[in-house]
């Protein structure tokens, strides 16, 4: 049994923070798992194993965690460290130099880095060298699919392995029950679950659900906006102004998505750009169909499972539009997506590939 430590800046809820969540509760069967989290809090922390042995940095910036962790290296020795935003990997990095430290570090990428962040070229040029240096430095690099590992690939990272996000079907199950009672009074409706940012293109799926409901045929299905984030004020705006205000709700973050996801006629996304989208995975282990642009981490799932149901363009309303239909008037011609999904992404499955690196 081998001492393995992820890091985390917070329990707050996110795709990156669910992820390593599922990982450590996956691993603490077979290993002593230390989980580092910068700031102490967020409701996530609810999911975490209790035998997880969490280190508490004590609400640290990232810029100012190398000396906690080159005292964390040296007083609990840890076989190997996984860190999984590039600024942690570069200063974990420098942790274990400056401590002498004998851990491997595991360097996990969930982002197409030149998608989703705008910067000057110079700015992103420096950067991509610096991810490279120190990516280059470490015991492993795992990409979470086939596209980021592209992305490392063309910034001349080398020996990436992609290593699929764990999708926990019993967890998940669980935490239907969490909120189930208030899905009822939405009657038929549509979901979004996700970062309410420019990227996630929501502005197309209200244009898409307007020209829906304006069908008599379909005019009683609800759509739900389940997350926050800078655009949630601009896209109320938008919903009064496609007056669908009566359709529409926007709910918040919830700990629990998964009950919203379990009755939902499909999950809706529109992104530009996605890694590995944690809520297909979360849709199609609920036998949910997904409807989508052709982001590139969604075509990596829908790839690998034959999926079909997604749009050609980014900004075609009514094509989203027709394709929302088809899935409501065909939606028995399903594969069996639960299936697919633990066969490819199952908790057990990803766990054991994890274990035959931490050795």
């Amino acid at each position: 049994m081998n001492k393995v430590c992820f890091v985390i800046n917070s329990f707050n809820i996110g795709g990156i923070e669910r992820v390593i969540v599922t990982l450590c509760n996956g691993l603490i069967k077979y290993h002593h798992v230390d989980l580092v989290v910068l700031k102490n809090y967020g409701t996530l922390k609810e999911t975490l194993s209790s035998d997880v042995n969490v280190i508490d940095f004590g609400d640290k910036k990232v810029r100012n965690s190398v000396i906690p962790f080159i005292l964390y290296l040296k007083e609990n020795c840890p076989e190997y460290i996984v860190t999984s935003i590039w600024p942690l990997t570069v200063l974990v990095r420098l942790a274990i130099i400056f401590s002498h430290s004998k851990s491997k570090q595991i360097a996990t990428h969930h982002a197409l880095f030149d998608l989703e962040n705008k910067k000057n070229v110079l700015i992103d040029f420096f950067t991509k060298k610096v991810m490279a240096c120190f990516y280059n430095k470490a015991f492993k690099v795992f990409a979470v699919s086939r596209s980021v590992q592209d992305f490392l690939q063309k910034i001349n990272v080398k020996n990436v392995t992609v290593m699929y996000n764990p999708f926990d079907s019993s967890q998940h199950k669980q935490n239907v029950s969490q909120e189930i009672d208030n899905v009822k009074k939405y009657g038929d409706y549509f979901v979004f679950v996700g970062r309410l940012a420019k990227i996630k293109n929501i502005p197309l799926i209200l244009k898409a659900f307007s020209e829906l409901i304006s069908d008599t045929l379909y005019r009683n299905y609800n759509l739900l906006v389940i997350g926050d984030g800078p655009e949630r004020k601009d896209l109320e705006e938008m919903m009064e102004r496609l007056c669908i205000s009566k359709n529409c709700f926007f709910l918040g973050s919830k700990t629990y998505p998964e009950a919203f996801i379990q009755s939902a006629k499909a999950v809706l996304m529109a992104s530009f750009s996605e890694a590995m989208p944690v809520t297909v995975l979360e849709a199609f282990g609920l036998n949910v169909p997904v409807v989508s642009t052709p982001a590139q981490g969604c075509m990596d799932i829908f790839n690998l499972l034959d999926y079909k149901w997604h749009t050609d363009s980014f900004d075609d309303a009514s094509e989203y539009c027709t394709l929302l239909k088809s899935v409501l008037n065909h939606r028995s011609k399903l594969p069996d997506l639960e299936t697919l999904v633990e066969c490819n992404y199952g908790l057990e499955k990803i766990i054991s590939l994890w274990n035959e690196v931490l050795v």
